[in-house]
């Protein structure tokens, strides 16, 4: 299985992970420091089975943005709740961010990524 991650706008376009959720991940077993930051586009969402929004709010601009034939793929991470940005805040933020995107990733892939 295959996963990408990218954002709603490209403010962060090619910038690295935060140093703080890269060890967050790494404490979880996930390497990003390779990991480079994108912005959503229509070539990704027709490459994904399955696009998890962060939040309430990502979810219904990915529904405005990519339209009703798109709808099936998009959903919460965690279903009626939302994923805490941690900028600006401490590496348990960030602890707690990562964790709960490993959960929602399992929820919706039936296991855990590698």
């Amino acid at each position: 299985m295959a996963v990408r991650s990218a954002g709603l706008i490209g403010k962060w376009q090619d910038q690295p992970a935060h140093s703080a959720m890269i060890n967050a991940a790494g404490r979880l077993g996930y390497d990003l420091t390779a990991h480079r930051a994108q912005q959503t586009s229509l070539d990704m969402l027709d490459w994904a089975d399955t696009v998890l929004a962060m939040d309430a709010s990502v979810l219904a601009t990915l529904r405005a943005v990519y339209g009703p034939e798109n709808e099936n793929k998009l959903r919460l991470y965690l279903p009626g709740r939302d994923v805490p940005d941690p900028m600006g805040q401490d590496d348990a933020a960030f602890h707690e961010c990562a964790v709960l995107i490993e959960a929602g990733t399992a929820l919706h892939t039936g296991g855990r990524i590698t």
